[in-house]
């Protein structure tokens, strides 16, 4: 599968650059310590920075890799908010994304704006040919992310990933390579 790695992305209202580790005080204090946030995520809230850190340098060590694909998601003015990435299949040329945003930033539109920035710079620079992504049930505002974007819905998975607060369902979406190109057209 030919790869791309994590470049920077600009939107309209965002950049989606490489972590740094100067990042983890704002990453930990917007998002990763807040159990709002992390509630229906597959990790449990950090317990101090350096658990951060700890994540952000396995990132920041992974960019050497052409097939690490970690952003952070900045407002255009540099405020760090949230994080998206994916990984990657190269047997079946296909991909898996999540995504996390502060609550101060929720219901304005950007994770979808970066998740529709991070489907196109995948479909457009590399040759993947489907990526999916799943949210619990419990979580529909996600979905709308996920629709937002272009993903299609394709289902229920049942009892399919576990949390700090027990086995979720999961709804399945999904968007491959045709999908993105029609929807490019219109």
């Amino acid at each position: 599968m030919k790869h791309a790695g994590t470049q920077t992305i600009e939107t309209e209202r965002l950049t989606l650059r490489r972590f740094v580790i100067g990042d983890a005080e704002v990453m930990y204090n917007s998002w990763a310590n807040d159990g709002k946030v992390t509630r229906y995520m597959t990790w449990q809230p950090h317990k101090d920075v350096d658990e951060t850190k700890g994540i952000l340098q396995q990132w920041i060590d992974d960019y050497s890799k052409e097939n690490t694909y970690h952003w952070g998601i900045c407002l255009n003015d540099g405020e760090l908010i949230g994080s998206i990435g994916m990984y990657t299949s190269d047997t079946d040329y296909s991909a898996s994304i999540g995504y996390c945003i502060g609550q101060k930033w929720w219901s304005k539109g950007y994770v979808s704006e970066a998740l529709k920035a991070v489907l196109d710079y995948m479909f457009t620079n590399t040759d993947i040919v489907r990526i999916g992504a799943y949210h619990a049930v419990e979580n529909p505002a996600s979905g709308k992310v996920m629709e937002k974007a272009g993903m299609a819905y394709e289902g229920c998975s049942r009892q399919s990933f576990k949390n700090s607060h027990g086995f979720h369902d999961s709804n399945l979406y999904g968007i491959v390579r045709e999908m993105w190109e029609e929807q490019k057209l219109t």
